[in-house]
Order: C-alpha cells, then sequence, then structure tokens
C-alpha cells in the first residue's frame, strides 16, 4: 500500500482517538499550534525551529512555524498555513501532496491573520501549543489540559500502519549513516570526522537530525549523552573503541540506533560480542503481555553475568542486580517508546484515563512500565560503562572488596559500550526494523555492516 494510501488510513485513527478523548473530557474543539521559532538571549539568530509532536501527529510539516490544526467535533479540520511574505528567509511552498485532501486549508500571510482565523468559539476548546499568542482569549485552564493530552499520549504508543512505515524509513536512512561513520572509525577518523561521514551517508542536515548525535571514541562513552567532537587526529595506538548513537528522522518520526566498535581485537572486543548477544537474546524475548520493567531486570541479570564471567565483580549475578551493583555499569533505562519524539510519550500511562504510574525508585531513569502490546514502537539498548563518579561511589562501599580493580581501571579507556535497536511490535512478530535496515543494505549494495566487537581491518587487528 502507498505511504498517501496509509496516510488516510492514519489520519481516521488521529480523528477517532481524538473524537473520543474530546467528548470524554468535554470539548468540542482542540486548536494544535505547531509552534513559532525561538531567540536565543540577546540575539537575533533562531534556534532551529522544532514543531509540536502533536501537530506533525496530524501532517507532515516538519519546518512550518505558525501555523494550527483546527478540529471540532464532526467537522473536517481546518489547516492554517502560515505563508508570510518574506525576503529574508525562504517562505514555505504553496501547500500540496497526499495529505492536503485532510483539510480544508486557509493560508495566512501574517500572524494577525493566524490569530483572526482562529478567533472565536472558545467556550469548549482546548488548545495544545507551548504558548497561548495563538489563542490570546483563551482562558489558562483550557491549554494543555493535562487529562486530554495524557489520553493522547496514552494512544500515541500505538503505531498505524503509516507511523510503522515512517519509522521503517528513518531507520534505513539512519542504517546508512552508521555504516559510512563505521568506515571513517575503521580508519582512524576524529570523532568529527565519523559524525560528519555519518550525515552525509544519512543524506540529512545536522539541524534534521531528531537528537544530537552521540560520538564517543575510547573513554568519552562513558558519558551517557555526550555531545563533544574532537577533531586531533590519533595514532592507531590511541584508538580503542566507539560508542554512535545516532538516529534520523522521516516525516517527523525517530530513529535511534547505537552500535559500538573495537579498534582491534582483544577482550574489549570480546566484551562488545558478549553484549551484543545479550541485547539480541532481549530482543528475542520480547513478546506481547510481557511488562516492560521485568525486561529491564532481565537485563541486569544478564549484565551481571557478563560482569562475572569477565572477572570484573566476584559475586552472584542474583546477588549483584539485588544489592545494585549492576546499576552502577547500567544506571539507564533498558529501552523507551519511539516515535514522534525519540523518547516517546506515555511510557507510565498504564490506562487512557488514570493517572501515570509513580516510577520505581530503584530504576529512576527508566522510561516505560507497560506491558508489550501490538503496535507499539520500542528501543532496546543495554549497555556497560565505566564511569568514574558511580565507580567512586562503589569503591566506598561495602562490596568494594568484590571488585577487580586492576581490570576496571584497564578498561576505563574504552569508556563504555552500548548496542541498541528499534523494534515494532506486531500480533505475530517482532520487527527489528533497525537490523532489518543492515541486511537490507547489504542485500543491495554490498555494503555489510561492520561485526560488533570485531576490528574488519587486518593491519590493526593487534591484540591490545
Amino acid at each position: 500500500m502507498s505511504l498517501a494510501n496509509l496516510y488516510q488510513r492514519h489520519i481516521e485513527e488521529i480523528v477517532r482517538r481524538h473524537t473520543r478523548a474530546m467528548e470524554f473530557h468535554g470539548y468540542n474543539r482542540v486548536v494544535i499550534y505547531s509552534g513559532a521559532p525561538k531567540l536565543p538571549f540577546l540575539d537575533d539568530n533562531h534556534y532551529t525551529f522544532k514543531v509540536n509532536p502533536h501537530f506533525k501527529h496530524w501532517v507532515p510539516l516538519l519546518e512550518h512555524p505558525q501555523c494550527a490544526i483546527d478540529f471540532r467535533l464532526g467537522e473536517k479540520a481546518r489547516l492554517i498555513y502560515f505563508q508570510p511574505e518574506d525576503y529574508w528567509h525562504k517562505p514555505p511552498a504553496d501547500p500540496k501532496g497526499y495529505w492536503t485532501e485532510t483539510f480544508d486549508i486557509q493560508l495566512a500571510t501574517s500572524f494577525d491573520d493566524v490569530i483572526s482565523a482562529l478567533a472565536g468559539d472558545t467556550d469548549r476548546c482546548a488548545l495544545i501549543a507551548e504558548d497561548a499568542t495563538c489563542l490570546p482569549e483563551l482562558p489558562k485552564s483550557q491549554v494543555n489540559p493535562s487529562v486530554l493530552i495524557d489520553e493522547l499520549h496514552y494512544h500515541r504508543a500505538y503505531k498505524t500502519e503509516y507511523e510503522g512505515e515512517c519509522l521503517r524509513r528513518a531507520n534505513r536512512r539512519s542504517a546508512a549513516g552508521h555504516l559510512a561513520a563505521g568506515e571513517v572509525f575503521m580508519v582512524g577518523g576524529t570523532e568529527l570526522d565519523i559524525h560528519h561521514a555519518y550525515l552525509t551517508g544519512a543524506g540529512v542536515l545536522e539541524a534534521e537530525l531528531p537528537y544530537g548525535n552521540i560520538v564517543a571514541v575510547n573513554s568519552h562513552s562513558s558519558v551517557l549523552h555526550y555531545h563533544g567532537a574532537e577533531r586531533e587526529k590519533m595514532t592507531p595506538s590511541e584508538i580503542h573503541s566507539l560508542v554512535i548513537d545516532a538516529g534520523a528522522d522521516y516525516l517527523g518520526y525517530a530513529s535511534d540506533i547505537t552500535r559500538s566498535y573495537a579498534f582491534r581485537s582483544g577482550e574489549y572486543a570480546q566484551l562488545l560480542e558478549a553484549l551484543d548477544q545479550v541485547q539480541q537474546t532481549l530482543v528475542a524475548e520480547v513478546s506481547i503481555g510481557q511488562n516492560f520493567a521485568d525486561l529491564h531486570w532481565r537485563a541486569h541479570y544478564l549484565i551481571a553475568c557478563i560482569l562475572r564471567d569477565f572477572d570484573f565483580v566476584m559475586m552472584s549475578p542474583k546477588d549483584m542486580v539485588s544489592e545494585g551493583i549492576t546499576g552502577v555499569f547500567f544506571p539507564c533505562g533498558l529501552g523507551h517508546f519511539i516515535g514522534l519524539q525519540v523518547h516517546d510519550v506515555g511510557g507510565y500511562l498504564m490506562a487512557p484515563r488514570e493517572r501515570p504510574r509513580l516510577r520505581d525508585p530503584r530504576a529512576p531513569y527508566l522510561r516505560m512500565a507497560r506491558n508489550i502490546e501490538a503496535g507499539q514502537a520500542l528501543t532496546i539498548e543495554p549497555g556497560i560503562y565505566f564511569m568514574d563518579m558511580l565507580l567512586g561511589e562503589l569503591s566506598r562501599s561495602k562490596h568494594s572488596y568484590k571488585v577487580n580493580w586492576e581490570k576496571i581501571d584497564a578498561f576505563k579507556k574504552y569508556g563504555g559500550v552500548r548496542v541498541e535497536d528499534c523494534l515494532l511490535v506486531h500480533e505475530d512478530r517482532v520487527e527489528n526494523q533497525s537490523r532489518d535496515a543492515f541486511a537490507a543494505i547489504a542485500r543491495e549494495t554490498g555494503v555489510k555492516a561492520l561485526k560488533v566487537g570485531a576490528s574488519p581491518v587486518k593491519t590493526l587487528d593487534a591484540v591490545d
């Protein structure tokens, strides 16, 4: 089925979801504002515009500030399309494409026109927007009503076929970028070189990324959200490892893929292979009805097995988990929903009209605890990290004597390891969209992904 046909079915579902939520919560109109450009303090160069995710759920317009969806129960949705007359910037093109038939489109050449087009009929109107400038007369209580937004966020976890296809294409773009980035790392490229190779391979501008690339060579990968970019070349003997966490966007839908590489063979390469096997084991265990938090703790157990097998910690895996030792090496969550946002919403909304579940204090950074169901898109991303701060806390704990500190110190130069894939859950299977994307590129071009944990470059294949 074409993307256009999938979009029409997608919009039908979005209308149903909004209609149910609006009727239950007492609204007959909802306005969704795309947002406005923002200026840094004392500057006149705008930040990169990021559209309201509720807006792009309706329409694939990502670079269109000051537009609005105006949906009233039982009526065709209106799109207020802001198209200013401007010689400083390229104005939006005339609206065209498969999505245009969904809306009654009203052009606006000034923001005052947008305000005029939306004025009136606000008694039972809800506004979903960063601010209320487009509906200045609206009472604050009707701006971003939490009960309405929570219900919409709950249902965002269930992707339509259109959304699934957009996610699939986003993974394809990201996989192409990862292939290019991995090759540049293996010939000794800097972090900046690797980042640029990713952008070229994915065919995107940096401003089009769904999140800032994490390109972490050596110990930098111990910083979970590292956003540096070293420019200085290193000699081959100075290069040890790469963790690259980089995604791509397709019509507003994000991919989020992480790959880790060893620059040469040795025990670190073996650690990467072990972690990659754990990640694939966890992916294989994803099933409908399973609680994601339970899978998170399963990941902790498997990581504990690695810590034992590699002689980092001399404890049983069960004790490592119960005593919080695995949290030192894996302090983040196993994964998250993905879609219109990289860390998509609704991870703790257990039902459409219930308050969010409280987070487990043992896993404060786990972003979802719902049961796995068909239609959900999520990531699986276990990791092992050697972080000075957390290792310092462990060294002062009662368990310090059970830790092989000499070996851990030797691994600090590698920083860590993470492997992450994007999944889409179907009724009868779990689609690994990330690995499928790598495989598809290999079939079409003959270019295969670098094997996680082992260097393909023989001249660098010396033991650490």
